[in-house]
């Protein structure tokens, strides 16, 4: 029997276009993004650059929230960019990946493949910076320029040669490119970027439509291959570094309230430190954000300590809690002026004793609910 004759370059765009004629998923992906930065960028009242803290409050990929509870956060993080920049070159490569992997494998499919690159990507990004925040459509739009590249290799002997060579070439350069800038500029999520090429190459060789028997049970390993990847990175993260134990049973009602800014000002700096090791942040914006929000912020909550009810008992230990925090901003503030380590070591070392404080006063109390 003779072998099927190989189209040619125009039939297979053809038939591209015909089993696909509309490419909503990737069309409705990109409007859904556009939207939701739209309204990141009016919440922020800025277009270029959206706050870390505001982007952990609308679900970004916040590795000690997300691994606390939360991994919802793990598909939400995957709509959220901090910036125009960042949103218009994802979405642009979005298209350009997306037209293409649509066609070939289908609009849910592919749909599902997105998803299933992004979420593995953020797990990614939660092993390699369990304290930082992850947010951005990269990591899945790595997936699916990993996804056709998956089908190429595999779909070699279906496509015709001179398109199977452009799109390997343009796949490798685009790979390559994209990784060395991750390796090169600061605040690039390079663990996100690998587990979505990663898990994208792997389900798009399985999702390849290859003629004959196999093809189910080609998908399923697949499935299960980056169901356990994931799973193994998930169980591999280490606990978050806790700012102080979640014993909210211990807390005296009155104080509640007070205790849910002090997990605000936490996030905040933490997200602050997070931006700074990467890069994300200059020493300057950092400073600014030190002195002007969360010195105050932890001055104004010591004062509402002390002016709790004398039925709170609790409030004089968190008063000299949150006072502590603030001592250790100063600190903080002074290493990063004058960049003198001892100034971090005493950051450090009043950070222990806050939470030293805190930790013995929920101890005392017990924990029994009021």
């Amino acid at each position: 029997m003779p072998a099927p004759r190989m189209p040619t370059p125009e039939e297979f765009i053809d038939a591209l276009f015909a089993r696909v004629p509309v490419i909503w998923a990737s069309v409705g992906l990109i409007g859904a993004n556009l939207l939701i930065f739209a309204a990141l960028a009016v919440a922020a009242g800025a277009l270029w650059h959206v706050p870390g803290a505001l982007l952990a409050d609308w679900g970004g990929n916040y590795a000690v929230q997300t691994h606390g509870g939360q991994p919802w956060r793990l598909v939400t993080g995957l709509f959220l960019h901090g910036g125009l920049l960042h949103v218009a070159l994802n979405m642009l490569a979005l298209y350009q990946g997306g037209q293409l992997a649509e066609r070939v494998f289908g609009s849910r499919p592919f749909l599902m493949l997105y998803l299933a690159c992004g979420v593995v990507a953020s797990v990614a990004s939660v092993w390699w910076r369990p304290s930082g925040l992850s947010i951005g459509a990269s990591g899945a739009v790595f997936g699916v320029f990993g996804a056709l590249l998956g089908y190429v290799l595999v779909c070699r002997h279906a496509v015709p040669v001179a398109i199977a060579r452009r799109l390997r070439r343009g796949l490798l350069i685009f790979i390559a490119y994209s990784l060395a800038a991750g390796v090169l500029l600061p605040g690039i999520d390079n663990a996100a970027h690998l587990g979505g090429l990663l898990t994208g190459i792997v389900l798009g060789a399985a999702l390849a439509p290859v003629p004959g028997p196999g093809a189910g049970a080609r998908r399923t390993l697949a499935a299960a291959l980056v169901g356990l990847a994931a799973a193994g990175l998930w169980l591999a993260v280490p606990p978050p570094p806790q700012p102080r134990p979640a014993a909210t049973v211990s807390i005296e009602a009155p104080l509640r309230h007070l205790l849910e800014t002090e997990q605000r000002l936490v996030t905040r700096y933490h997200l602050v430190l997070d931006a700074l090791r990467s890069g994300q942040m200059p020493v300057g914006d950092a400073l600014r954000v030190i002195e002007t929000e969360l010195m105050p912020g932890w001055a104004a909550l010591a004062d509402a300590f002390d002016a709790a009810p004398a039925s709170a008992l609790q409030a004089p230990a968190f008063a000299r809690y949150a006072r502590l925090q603030r001592e250790v901003l100063q600190a903080q503030a002074m290493g990063l002026q004058t960049g003198d380590r001892r100034w971090t070591e005493l950051a450090i070392a009043l950070q222990a004793s806050a939470d030293a404080l805190i930790r013995d006063t929920l101890r005392a109390d017990g924990a029994a609910p009021r």
